[in-house]
């Protein structure tokens, strides 16, 4: 085959996948990305016949300025651009942990891949499903995220999310026990 050929048939493939994927961006809602995370990160700790977290709403809030914060100010940190820490955000909040507290970020994207032709760009856009999924499998792949997570201790949880200006999807998760 001719290197000619070749690349008309790339060409067409690459073609191909601009046209199926589509760029019409899916709407997520955040709030039901933070439910579906702690209904994930629970399933994960029945099965390591724990009990559930308690979902927060206070410390969800906290956790979403995090998010926000980070999507905002363009950082990706459990300590923000002010040297503020997690436990500096639950004092500031006026929220108390009794015995101890823990914090896990992460951060996805709206999509998983751009194809770009000449001036066009095509999106290959994840669902609320696919985001949900990839968060907590990619903390329970990490160690000391897994341990927060299976911690006995803990009793209740806080997951805030925030999309940023390029697609990022910021993700905090507070611990309390």
């Amino acid at each position: 085959m001719s290197s000619r050929i070749s690349r008309i048939l790339v060409a067409t493939i690459i073609l191909s996948t601009v046209t199926a994927a589509g760029t019409r961006q899916p709407k997520i809602a955040v709030s039901e990305l933070e439910r579906r995370i702690n209904a994930l990160v629970n399933g994960e700790r029945r099965s390591g016949n724990l009990n559930p977290l308690d979902l927060d709403q206070k410390l969800s809030k906290i956790a979403r300025a995090h998010s926000q914060d980070m999507a905002n100010r363009g950082f990706f940190n459990h300590v923000n651009p002010d040297g503020e820490k997690p436990w500096d955000r639950l004092s500031r909040a006026g929220y108390s942990c009794p015995q101890t507290s823990g914090e896990n970020i992460f951060q996805n994207n709206l999509y998983s891949r751009v194809t770009i032709n000449g001036n066009r760009k095509s999106y290959d856009w994840n669902s609320l499903e696919q985001i949900a999924g990839s968060t907590v499998s990619g903390w329970m792949h990490s160690s000391g995220h897994r341990k927060n997570i299976l911690n006995r201790a803990y009793r209740k949880t806080g997951i805030g999310a925030a999309i940023g200006v390029h697609g990022q999807v910021f993700i905090t998760q507070m611990f309390c026990g």
